[in-house]
């Protein structure tokens, strides 16, 4: 007789979402043009930026949900291919502003269609009753992950003042003591 697993995989919300994200970026792959190699990742770089040129990285990090050192990799592959380019923000030397070329004007106008075309198949694949519901489903999982991203750095931001606080009430106790020591 065979053991009850202890992990069942087709109740793993993880390992589904893990499945969708194949099943999602296979339909991605067979909807674009042979000769486009173009990934999820790039397309979304390239959406983002037509958009609203001129975002800085840390802008497409939020706008994408790309990690911060995975995306400046990517950015810079985009740029030696000549699809995006960069430009220093006026005012801060260590922010890039991104900008579409031409090429890549032509590859997202390109690719668009095709990605809209992968995500109606995706769509098909759920009852037309289920769709709206399916997508919400993802929102909310893709802004429960931007909360706690925010909640993560309002602590680290908080855990940083109270370091520093303590440092300048330790200066000052020192202080203090070396004054009370004079005093001697």
């Amino acid at each position: 007789m065979g053991k009850t697993p202890e992990f069942d995989l087709a109740a793993s919300p993880g390992h589904l979402l893990h499945r969708a994200q194949q099943f999602a970026a296979e339909h991605f792959a067979k909807a674009m043009p042979d000769d486009m190699k173009l990934t999820q990742r790039q397309f979304a770089v390239l959406a983002a930026t037509a958009g609203q040129e001129g975002l800085t990285q840390t802008d497409l990090v939020r706008a994408t949900g790309i990690d911060r050192s995975t995306l400046a990799e990517l950015v810079s592959r985009m740029v030696t291919r000549k699809l995006l380019r960069r430009e220093r923000v006026p005012g801060d030397a260590r922010a890039n502003a991104i900008h579409l070329t031409d090429e890549g004007r032509t590859v997202y106008d390109t690719a668009l269609a095709s990605a809209k075309a992968a995500d109606e198949s995706i769509m098909e694949s759920l009852p037309k009753n289920k769709r709206s519901s399916f997508l919400e489903t993802l929102r909310r999982i893709s802004m429960s992950i931007e909360e706690a991203e925010a909640k993560l750095k309002a602590e680290a931001l908080k855990e940083k003042e109270a370091v520093k606080k303590a440092a300048k009430k330790a200066a000052k106790k020192a202080k203090k003591k070396e004054k009370k020591k004079k005093k001697k």
